[in-house]
């Protein structure tokens, strides 16, 4: 395979030959303009491709100069191995959110389909084309600085390897030069069918933009009007407070259906937020204690020198102020649950009073004598790190793993984006119902702006943000949403977290950018990162960095 990526390479690109070649074939295109088409040209590169890098599908989507259309589109694949190209666009289209956000790429971008839905709600998927890929790979087509369209890459099951992508790269550079060319030539045609053409496409361009323009107001205007309507959801669990139906959710209801029927301590993870209580709630419900009492401890919020009467009572006159006897939380859910939120707030000496609990399953009041045997089921939570308080010295290591059997992770909202229109119309006819209000929905404007929040404040803000509409509505349908600081805050927004090779790239990359594209030499990248000229050749080849990048 190497082998045959060198051959093509060195076919493609010749260094100071590169224009000289671009013209070349330019001649002899024009010689067979009638018999040539894109259509050929796309279908004998995805042929060559195919076969090296097992590519299921790969699509040349090129732009007019704004690069605010899509002006054709050719899809290329191999069904039962035999390669077919067609062409999926051929009349000018506008672009959509995604299709908008690829046209930016100046940069070869490998992005899935569970990043596309984070950032978008929805994966990207191709113009009249029926089948959903999970992997993509998105190469800009550059020359003299201009992108004159896209050179996508879809797969089913496996991201594009750095050697495809550098071969890739190559392939684009190629093709990017050619249709530089191809459209030079074409403006240098006959002055009278220049001007023909010119007059008609002026004519077509404008009208297309003003048609289009019409429509994105007419579609601004009608989105305020567009009932949400959520699709039924399908949880492994039902529980009337727990609403999400994404495959984050999906994961917490398999863990949820494997504990609640058993007595099996839990520790349940997660922001604040994101609905540790309800969870617990829902494990207790469903388990052999759900006829019992569940009781429930807010750590952080009793006083430090409190607490442990609260949880194990205390006996008449063991303190100033116990004037008759207390019975503790474990007591109160003897047979029951107890869920102890926020946990990672106890008190060390506390923590070891708790993991004796743990241990011999028998408590001893402030003040007492005797001890109390107690069965109690415990659940627990926290929106800290207990692994980085263990190694700080903040939590007992010994009282971690008795919590730690059975850990349940909550994904916070931001990566669930999925869920947001159900969990917005869940709140909205719980407060509509509770204001004695009739309202209907929201408008798929509104689901937008709501889907395009990072909510640091996860389901509880949402829960929040829908009580305050309900009571500023006007109109059955909510229309728009205000989010409280959510343009005025661009650091509570959490950037994407970037892989070791997304960080190697990007710092190669920018370090270039400061050199000016020299590898080698006093002022080159190489000296300023530290590494021989070599060394870093070979990273910039297995990293994906096209020639463009470098000078």
């Amino acid at each position: 395979m190497r082998n045959q990526e060198t051959d093509y390479s060195a076919t493609i690109v010749d260094g100071s030959n590169t224009n000289a070649y671009f013209e070349s074939r330019a001649e002899t295109i024009a010689e067979q303009e009638r018999n040539f088409s894109l259509k050929e040209l796309f279908q004998g590169v995805f042929a060559k491709l195919y076969p090296l890098f097992a590519i299921d599908c790969g699509a040349l989507i090129l732009y007019n100069q704004q690069r605010n259309h899509i002006t054709r589109a050719y899809l290329a694949e191999a069904p039962s191995g035999n390669i077919s190209c067609i062409e999926t666009i051929s009349d000018p289209v506008s672009l959509s959110l995604i299709t908008k956000e690829i046209s930016g790429f100046d940069f070869p971008v490998l992005k899935s389909r569970k990043e596309w839905i984070a950032d978008f709600g929805e994966n990207h998927c191709l113009a009249n084309h029926p089948t959903e890929y999970h992997f993509h790979c998105y190469i800009p087509l550059e020359h003299n600085g201009q992108i004159l369209g896209t050179f996508e890459l879809h797969n089913q099951s496996r991201e594009l390897s750095a050697e495809g992508i550098t071969f890739c790269c190559n392939i684009a550079d190629f093709m990017a030069g050619l249709l530089a060319v191809i459209n030079e030539r074409n403006v240098e045609a006959p002055a009278a069918t220049a001007r023909l053409t010119e007059t008609k496409s002026i004519i077509t361009d404008q009208k297309i933009v003003q048609l289009k323009n019409e429509i994105d107001q007419l579609n601004a205007k009608l989105a305020e009007y567009l009932i949400f309507k959520p699709e039924a959801p399908t949880e492994l669990l039902t529980h009337p407070q727990i609403v999400g139906s994404s495959s984050e959710m999906q994961e917490v209801y398999k863990l949820l259906n494997r504990i609640s029927t058993s007595e099996t301590t839990v520790l349940i993870l997660g922001e604040t937020g994101t609905g540790k209580e309800l969870i617990a709630k829902a494990i207790h419900d469903a388990s052999p204690r759900s006829q019992q009492t569940m009781v429930k401890v807010n750590c952080a919020a009793i006083p430090p020198n409190l607490i442990e009467s609260e949880l194990f009572g205390h006996e008449r006159g063991s303190f100033t102020g116990a004037t008759e006897r207390r019975i503790g939380k474990f007591e109160q859910a003897h047979k029951g649950t107890i869920f102890l939120d926020e946990i990672g707030e106890l008190p060390l000496d506390l923590q070891v009073k708790l993991l004796r609990v743990l241990q011999e399953r028998e408590i001893e009041r402030v003040g007492g004598k005797t001890t109390i045997a107690t069965d109690v089921r415990i659940i627990s939570a926290t929106n800290r790190n207990l692994l980085e308080e263990v190694e700080a010295g903040r939590f007992r290591r010994d009282l971690f793993y008795r919590l730690n059997v059975f850990p349940v992770s909550l994904p916070p909202l931001r990566n669930r984006k999925s869920d947001i229109g159900l969990l917005a119309t869940f709140f909205l006819e719980k407060f509509a119902k509770k204001s004695n209000r009739t309202l209907t929905g929201f408008s798929k404007k509104a689901i937008s702006t709501m889907m395009a929040y990072s909510w640091p404040g996860n389901v509880r803000e949402l829960e929040h943000l829908i009580e305050r509409q309900v009571v500023m509505a006007v109109g059955k349908i909510i229309k728009d949403v205000e989010i409280p600081g959510g343009t005025a805050s661009p650091s509570l927004a959490v950037a994407p977290v970037k892989t070791i090779f997304e960080n190697e790239r990007d710092h190669i990359f920018s370090v270039l950018a400061l050199c000016n594209g020299r590898i080698s030499g006093k002022n080159g990248a190489a000296k300023l990162l530290g590494v021989p000229a070599t060394t870093l050749n070979s990273k910039i080849k297995k990293l994906g960095l096209a020639k463009k990048h470098v000078f």
